[in-house]
């Protein structure tokens, strides 16, 4: 028993370890991608409009490319219950669909690499599993610990990739507990390990920036009974900006093809780009300058450019430039929180924590894992706000999702009995 305890252990950290690789590998392409679009391409090519232009050109060929190969990728949810649900996950044309992932966030999508990742990911676990008997075996059960690697890596936090994996993991196996929790901080670790170790030899692999400064005092306790509302509020601009762009391009592709709504999409990213520049990419870099300049902004500007990236978040998804939104959803958060701190003469960094936690806890209902994730990013004196925040934004979408719920049922008992 001891043996096959060490050799899934062995697999598990192997596993880890050519996630990491993979992971350093496909953000390192991406930077070179972006660097050259639109910071090497601008100085020799002088033309008006230039990212708007490049934008369009971008959804061109997204639009092309999904025209021709039907491999936009999943989002990270639908990954994992796809998993949960069917005990697989498609392995074929990952090259394809690797670049499918790649090509939104080269021409500077609103978006974060999660979604593409962890799909492909997926795919290389099972496609590893029809090819080695042993791996076989275990395979949806690697394939969770693998999904685990893969979001403490592209997160750059090993316990925010343990506890949301852990969360969705419901499949029985023939080892205990102790022995899956250590089997998934080992993969975890060995992938971490081998992305920085990447890092540090080649260059690349920058995370969420660390924001310092969260001085708490009565003024910030007090005022925290706003700045909670704040993000849960900007968690349903996302819900609403969500449905109502996934109901626009669902009938203009229905009309005009994948194109086209590929194109308005980079319009729509263009038009943002130059009006607004923290709206494009997925904002760790952003945040870092975000940072050093939030004061040159009004508190109504900073607001704006937060509820304006999760606007254009979702424009990206729908419209085909498919990808992450924890990325921008946590720079959107960040932008409304220093504004809201400016509003309410507080800490600008402790106002940017709870309103992120409150946003992130309304989206993705696991405080847990919210406070994990935004550890990285602000002072261990904010958890205790963090987590208050971020179980009030889980509990507020619970309670509306409910209510969703029950509307929609009614309806449909009303007209069975009509």
């Amino acid at each position: 028993m001891t043996g096959k305890r060490l050799r899934f252990l062995f697999l598990a950290l192997c596993i880890g370890a050519a996630i990491g690789a993979f992971i350093w590998g496909f953000l390192r392409v991406m930077g070179i991608g972006q660097e050259l679009l639109f910071t090497a391409l601008p100085k020799q090519i002088h033309i008006p409009c230039f990212v708007l232009v490049v934008c369009i050109l971008g959804g061109v060929i997204i639009g092309v490319y999904e025209k021709i190969f039907h491999a936009s990728p999943d989002n990270m949810e639908v990954v994992m219950a796809v998993i949960k649900k069917e005990g697989k996950y498609p392995c074929d044309h990952l090259a394809i669909r690797t670049i499918a992932a790649l090509l939104p966030l080269i021409f500077g999508a609103s978006l974060g690499p999660e979604a593409g990742l962890t799909g492909i990911i997926a795919g290389l676990c099972f496609w590893a599993g029809g090819r080695f008997r042993y791996a076989g075996k275990h395979m949806e059960e690697l394939s969770h610990i693998g999904l685990g690697a893969s979001l403490g890596v592209i997160f750059r936090s090993p316990l925010f990739g343990y506890s949301f994996s852990v969360e969705e993991d419901d499949t029985s196996t023939e080892y205990s507990k102790t022995v899956k929790m250590v089997t998934y901080i080992t993969a975890i670790l060995g992938g971490f390990g081998v992305f920085v170790l990447l890092g540090i030899l080649f260059g690349g692999g920058a995370g969420l920036p660390r924001l310092s400064g969260s001085d708490i005092g009565n003024r910030e306790r007090f005022f925290v009974i706003l700045l909670i509302p704040a993000g849960i509020v900007a968690g349903i601009v996302y819900t609403i900006s969500h449905a109502a762009s996934s109901r626009f391009f669902d009938v203009l592709k229905k009309k005009c093809g994948v194109v086209v709504c590929a194109v308005l999409g980079g319009i729509c990213l263009g038009v943002f780009g130059m009006l607004l520049p923290f709206s494009m990419f997925s904002g760790e870099a952003q945040m870092e300058v975000l940072a050093e300049t939030y004061l040159e902004y009004t508190p109504v500007l900073l607001i704006g450019v937060g509820i304006g990236k999760i606007f254009l978040t979702n424009v990206c998804i729908q419209s085909g430039w498919k990808g992450g939104h924890f990325f921008p959803v946590i720079f959107a958060g960040v932008s409304i929180g220093y504004g809201m701190g400016m509003i309410c003469s507080v800490e600008p960094v402790f106002a940017a924590a709870v309103v992120t936690s409150a946003l992130l806890g309304y989206m993705m209902k696991k405080p847990v894992a919210v406070v994990l994730l935004m550890m990285l990013c602000f002072s261990m004196d904010a958890v205790v706000w963090m987590l208050a925040a971020s179980a009030a934004g889980a509990g507020v979408s619970a309670l509306l999702q409910g209510r969703i719920e029950n509307t929609a049922g009614n309806v449909n008992t009303n007209e069975n009995d009509g």
